[in-house]
């Protein structure tokens, strides 16, 4: 009976690791080495026909994960030169399409095609060849769910130290190597990727909380040292940065408060100061024009005084004229006068 039940336990556990290999979701990157042999446009066009196969057989769920990859080797089995016109290349070419693990450096899976390839050029003759690398080959599919089940046999023996790894590199605060390496984990359908979804959310909190509180301290520093426009524009350009989803926004809030209240009283002091500015311009001017208005007065005051004393003097110049002129006249007939005494008495004869 113990055997019995050991079996089904032994037979559960398969299924359960073949239903998770069949739903597994996994990351496939696509990797072509530079080749001295292939033209580089053949060797881009062949990197997109693996890319198609992957896409289309669920294993290019991830490409930021470059620790799987799939590549292929080409070999050149014959080479022929046809006649023309026009003249061109044949080429028997033998493609062998691998899966392995880059870092550990170990092939987890590995089939092979051959395909004819005739073009105008080499870079044609290859082309042609690489066409033949179709996604919906049966040989092919095969050969990429057998590479899926051993990367997901990868991840179901590993996937505990790796979320443990994850949590050592958190606590030393290198969040992003921590998010990555829990990013990566492909979806085995277990218990394990699901706490890893979560410690990759928890780790990327504790990321944008920490980052928040440098950024905070940093627009606090800015905005202390500067506490104008100036240092509001530098404190806001931390702030910017801070996630939403920091623990530390109502300190943001506070400060983004302090800021602007600071801004906006400032702001109503150099108002005030303009009108203050504007209302001694004012007062300046009606004072200059009240000074000119003064000044002009006396001057247009010295002018009828100056315009007075010329008519006086010329009205005194005008009556001394006229008592010369008398005197004159006088000492003239004083002269006749005395002329006339001096002369012989005239006889008049009378006849009225």
């Amino acid at each position: 009976m113990k055997r019995i039940i050991f079996i089904m336990l032994i037979m559960t556990g398969f299924l359960s690791y073949m239903m998770a290999q069949s739903d597994a979701n996994v990351s496939l990157c696509v990797y072509m080495p530079k080749s001295s042999e292939i033209p580089e446009a053949a060797l881009q066009f062949l990197e997109n026909q693996l890319e198609n196969i992957a896409t289309e057989n669920g294993t290019a769920d991830m490409v930021i994960c470059d620790r799987f990859i799939l590549t292929a080797k080409v070999d050149v089995l014959q080479k022929d030169i046809v006649a023309g016109p026009p003249q061109r290349i044949s080429q028997t070419l033998n493609i062998t399409l691998q899966v392995g693990d880059a870092v550990d450096n170990k092939l987890f899976s590995s089939t092979s095609l051959t395909a004819v390839g005739i073009g105008t050029n080499l870079t044609k003759a290859y082309m042609e060849a690489f066409k033949q690398i179709r996604k919906n080959n049966k040989q092919i599919a095969d050969f990429l769910e057998q590479a899926k089940g051993k990367v997901v046999l990868y991840y179901t023996q590993r996937c505990e130290s790796i979320y443990a790894e994850a949590q050592n590199l958190a606590k030393r605060q290198l969040y992003d190597e921590a998010i990555y390496q829990l990013a990566c984990v492909s979806n085995i359908g277990t218990d394990c990727y699901s706490r890893c979804q979560d410690g990759m959310v928890e780790i990327w909190q504790s990321k944008i909380n920490a980052e928040g509180v440098l950024l905070l301290k940093q627009a606090q520093t800015a905005w202390a040292k500067s506490q104008d426009e100036k240092g509001a524009e530098e404190a806001a350009g931390y702030l910017q940065q801070i996630n939403p989803m920091a623990n530390c926004q109502d300190e943001v809030t506070m400060l983004i408060g302090t800021i602007s209240e600071k801004i906006r009283q400032d702001e109503e002091q150099e108002r005030q100061f303009q009108m203050k500015q504007y209302n001694d311009r004012i007062q300046q001017e009606r004072e200059a024009a009240r000074n000119e208005h003064e000044l002009k007065k006396m001057e247009l005051q010295a002018q009828m005084k100056k315009y007075n004393d010329r008519v006086q003097q010329e009205r005194e110049a005008a009556r001394n004229s006229q008592e010369l002129k008398k005197m004159e006249i006088q000492a003239a007939k004083e002269v006749a006068i005395a002329y006339a005494n001096n002369q012989p008495r005239q006889e008049y004869y009378i006849v009225w």
